[in-house]
């Protein structure tokens, strides 16, 4: 007859080989290939970011949390990582969870947008983690002890929107951004005979979503047919229309509209930097965009009417599903 002290230690060891297992599973590929596990959360930190991120002296040390936490890995870039923040911030609103974003995201940020929110990892980077405690998904939380972390390229629209007007707020432009953006706007104007324009910006998304759009969907990118359908559509609506083109391919775009005096073509001659041209997009009054969450989000701050063809879809069954000022067209 089996020995029941055994018996309990041979479960008890069964068990916690499971749940080591588990968390070794879900606790990412970086751990599983040196064979450490994160005892604090400034480890954890390193596991959320595809670089390496030099660890900083705390100058400040927070409090540790009392209950979860959620964060996010990094993924993509400027319009992915603000999908990333505002699903930690949404998710923490939902849940009562401490928001954390890792820095090698939240830095970025910080030099576009000013007074965000949700803080870094660095408050807290000392303070031991309970491995055992985390889940993937708002959907797998049960309790407040436990954590989430989002994994990377998350979007979480229907629950984000919920608040929109609070997360446009977030997305602050700092000053410098939002100055150039205005003087963008004004110099084109300037050029034409003085009246009440209606900027529209037209955000088109090219170069490596060219191959993307192949791979994944078999597709083609949308002809220009497209945007002149969404200027007509704008131009019927609204009085005296200017068209702000941002594009990762100006030159595509000056060859097919840049001889209309009525569009500019933003870096045809001299090159934004992505932050200056989501600035632009956020500073029109309506916007048209084909694909992709850089054009998205510069439509979601600009808060006017958007027109858009989404190929992809999720924006379709998403962020176009849920804002009533959002307008498909083929």
């Amino acid at each position: 007859m089996l020995n029941p002290n055994r018996n309990i230690l041979f479960k008890a060891t069964i068990l916690a080989l499971c749940v080591i297992s588990l968390v070794h599973v879900f606790f990412f590929p970086i751990y599983e290939s040196r064979g450490l596990a994160p005892r604090t959360y400034g480890d954890l930190e390193q596991s959320l970011c595809t670089n390496n991120i030099k660890r900083r002296k705390i100058w400040r040390l927070s409090r540790c949390p009392q209950d979860g936490i959620v964060t996010i890995m990094q993924g993509g870039r400027l319009g992915n990582q603000m999908w990333e923040y505002a699903s930690v911030w949404a998710v923490a609103r939902r849940t009562g969870l401490d928001p954390y974003m890792p820095r090698c995201v939240k830095l970025k940020l910080d030099q576009i947008f000013e007074q965000l929110t949700v803080p870094a990892f660095e408050e807290i980077a000392h303070c031991p983690i309970e491995f055992n405690t985390f889940v993937k998904s708002i959907e797998e939380w049960t309790f407040t002890n436990q954590s989430i972390i989002l994994p990377r390229y998350t979007l979480q629209p229907e629950l984000v929107l919920t608040w929109v007007q609070d997360i446009v707020q977030e997305f602050r432009f700092r000053k410098k951004l939002r100055e150039k953006a205005q003087q963008t706007l004004l110099t084109f104007a300037r050029k034409l005979p003085p009246r009440n324009y209606t900027f529209i910006g037209v955000h088109v998304r090219r170069t490596d979503y060219i191959g993307y759009l192949q791979r994944k969907y078999n597709s083609t990118p949308v002809k220009p047919q497209f945007f002149q359908n969404a200027m007509a559509y704008y131009k019927r609506k609204y009085p005296n229309c200017l068209y702000i083109f941002l594009s990762d391919d100006p030159g595509w775009c000056f060859k097919e509209f840049g001889k209309r005096r009525d569009v500019y073509v933003a870096s045809y001659k001299s090159k934004n930097t992505p932050a200056v041209d989501m600035a632009i997009m956020a500073a029109c009054n309506h916007t048209i965009f084909d694909y992709g969450t850089f054009g998205e989000w510069g439509s979601i701050l600009a808060g006017g009417e958007v027109v858009y063809n989404n190929m992809t879809q999720n924006i379709k069954k998403g962020t176009g599903r849920i804002l009533k000022n959002w307008v498909f067209m083929d």
